[in-house]
């Protein structure tokens, strides 16, 4: 499948479309990607709005680019190297996903569900995820420098030995967490402070 400039709405794609696909400039609305696979899939510039990914396979995807807009991964796995590179992914969520293998370079994933995802030792350094609901994650050695955390929500995560040096910690409520070996630097010592009831003048 190499599509130029092509629109689709409201179709189903059977699970071996996407396979080798290679996609430039397409917009996708309300389709159904259901049980595909995406090995050997290349990206660029494509846009998906309210699309559904349940159990979609990722591995092997290269997407650069390309927006991910009110979409649903509920149950898509990356097991081996995928990578989301300068992708927005506004409102998506994930939920029950598996994503070992998944490499994400920038991009905006604000207001993403990605609650409960197993992102241990992710390098998400610079990443925009304000507003994103990060309960219950595994972020364990994660590296968040300078990402955009604005009003996450981390009810539950485990965050040991995270670096947030840099990371735009306004509004996250660090009180309620094992913060054992995390990296902060003064303006994050600061955010746990102030999530901790302190008054800083």
């Amino acid at each position: 499948m190499n599509l130029r400039a092509e629109c689709y709405e409201d179709r189903r794609f059977s699970p071996d479309e996407p396979r080798g696909a290679d996609l430039r400039d397409c917009r996708f609305v309300r389709c159904d990607f259901t049980d595909t696979a995406w090995s050997e899939a290349t990206l660029s510039g494509c846009t998906f709005t309210e699309c559904r990914f349940w159990a979609a396979d990722l591995n092997g995807l290269s997407a650069e680019g390309c927006g991910f807009l009110g979409c649903d991964f509920r149950g898509a796995t990356a097991l081996l190297q995928a990578v989301l590179r300068d992708c927005r992914l506004t409102g998506s969520s994930f939920g029950e996903a598996k994503l070992p293998g998944l490499e994400i370079d920038g991009g905006d994933w604000s207001l993403t569900s990605l609650r409960g995802v197993d992102l241990r030792r992710k390098k998400l350094a610079g990443l925009r995820l304000r507003e994103a609901d990060l309960s219950l994650c595994n972020l364990e050695q994660a590296d968040l420098r300078g990402a955009d955390l604005r009003q996450v929500l981390l009810a539950g995560a485990k965050v040991r030995g995270a670096d947030l040096r840099g990371a735009n910690l306004e509004g996250v409520d660090l009180g309620q967490l094992d913060l054992t070996g995390v990296k902060l630097d003064l303006d994050g010592a600061a955010a746990l402070a102030r999530s901790l009831g302190a008054v800083l003048d």
